[in-house]
């Protein structure tokens, strides 16, 4: 089934060139020149990825991310035309699971796109509950069906943030650094900066914990990186 990709930008001339590289690849592709038209659309398909500009007329990009992130977990691509780190703090702290900056290769876009879905895609009506789920406390994880829950209950984390906790949840009590966690969530050739890993993580303990100021299941090791709590995890083993 082909894959759908939603691309956002004002620039109808790059909008153009970019759809015409993904169709080429097979892709099914869907574009948008303002936000207002991007958010209707991600309402009206089923999207396998979002590539959206920062820089629109009337919403900006960080305000288009914000309502996805409301209403799907679907792996965002931000495209900027700033190199300032405080662009990609930006957009990682809203759920965005990538960045590339304005002018870029095709070719590189590409490979992030392909890496994503590679790393990130799942299947429409994928599988129930599989063997394989992982508890850590009263959050459950199941890499099969990509779904995680907290007493029960759904939530909504980004490709990245689920690729993070799977890694934590497998091993329980053993310490990754941050270099380990990008080495592991990075994508085609872009490598995540370690120090954005921390933004992640905090945006997922603000979904997985009961206070995320006082994180019990998701813990920092001082000078290392993070570990999923071993005694949360032998708790419900």
């Amino acid at each position: 089934m082909e894959e759908t990709i939603l691309v956002v930008d004002d620039d109808a001339a790059l909008l153009e060139v970019m759809s015409i590289m993904m169709l080429s690849e097979g892709y099914r592709v869907l574009t948008a020149e303002n936000g207002a038209e991007a958010l209707k659309i991600s309402e009206q398909e089923n999207l396998n990825l979002v590539v959206l500009d920062i820089m629109l007329p009337q919403m900006s990009g960080f305000d288009v991310l914000k309502k996805l992130r409301e209403q799907t977990d679907v792996p965002v691509v931000m495209l900027t035309a700033k190199s300032q780190s405080v662009d990609k703090v930006v957009g990682l702290e809203l759920g965005a699971d990538d960045y590339i900056t304005k002018p870029f290769d095709t070719k590189e876009l590409l490979a992030r796109i392909k890496a994503i879905l590679r790393r990130f895609g799942r299947q429409d009506g994928g599988p129930v509950h599989g063997d394989n789920v992982m508890r850590l406390g009263p959050v459950e994880l199941d890499p099969e069906a990509y779904t995680v829950t907290r007493d029960g209950d759904p939530l909504e984390l980004t490709p990245t943030e689920f690729k993070i906790l799977a890694m934590l949840m497998r091993r329980p009590g053993q310490a990754f650094s941050r270099s380990q966690i990008s080495e592991a969530v990075s994508t085609g050739s872009h490598y995540l900066a370690s120090r954005y890993i921390d933004v992640h993580i905090s945006r997922l303990r603000g979904k997985v914990e009961t206070d995320h100021r006082h994180p019990q299941l998701i813990q920092t090791v001082p000078s290392i990186g993070y570990r999923a709590s071993k005694s949360a995890a032998e708790a419900v083993g």
